[in-house]
């Protein structure tokens, strides 16, 4: 896994450095390498492929949610009414781990209409631009395939 993952780490460096030299490879190992060393203590994660392909669809799920998202406050903004109803609401999230509980503050954070204000343990309170965002966070998709994300890491330490 260690290979792999330094190997990921790699591919993202020359993705950014958009330039395929031997300087370029050699020095994006040496950083691949730090950044996985560093990272390997902080946070004890061990990537195997069926979290791979939920780290995938996580992604592809944000990407959605946030062009979804960014369409629809724009519309708002554009309206000359702007309806508009401001709630801050709380809820409870089912993830245990700190860092995916995280991962979900910042996700509920980066899409357009909604903020994360406080996160304590597992409550979640959320400033929100519309009633509608309110639904679409009790029945999170987010939290979904986080949780399948957790299940297939309690999985792998059972076996």
């Amino acid at each position: 896994m260690k290979i792999l993952t330094i190997h990921l780490y790699l591919i993202f460096w020359l993705i950014l450095a958009q330039r395929f030299t031997l300087e370029t490879i050699i020095l994006g190992y040496v950083i691949s390498y730090c950044v996985f060393k560093f990272n390997e203590e902080m946070l004890c994660i061990n990537i195997n492929f069926k979290k791979c392909k939920y780290i995938l669809i996580y992604c592809f799920c944000l990407v959605k949610e946030v062009f979804k998202a960014n369409f629809h406050v724009a519309k708002i903004i554009l309206s000359p009414k702007m309806n508009i109803s401001p709630r801050v609401v709380s809820f409870e999230t089912k993830i245990k781990s700190n860092f995916l509980r995280t991962v979900l503050a910042n996700s509920i954070t980066l899409t357009p209409g909604t903020l994360t204000v406080n996160v304590q343990d597992n409550i979640f309170t959320v400033h929100c631009l519309e009633e509608s965002n309110i639904e679409d966070l009790e029945d999170s998709n987010f939290e979904k395939i986080l949780l399948k994300f957790e299940e297939s890491k309690d999985d792998e330490s059972e076996s």
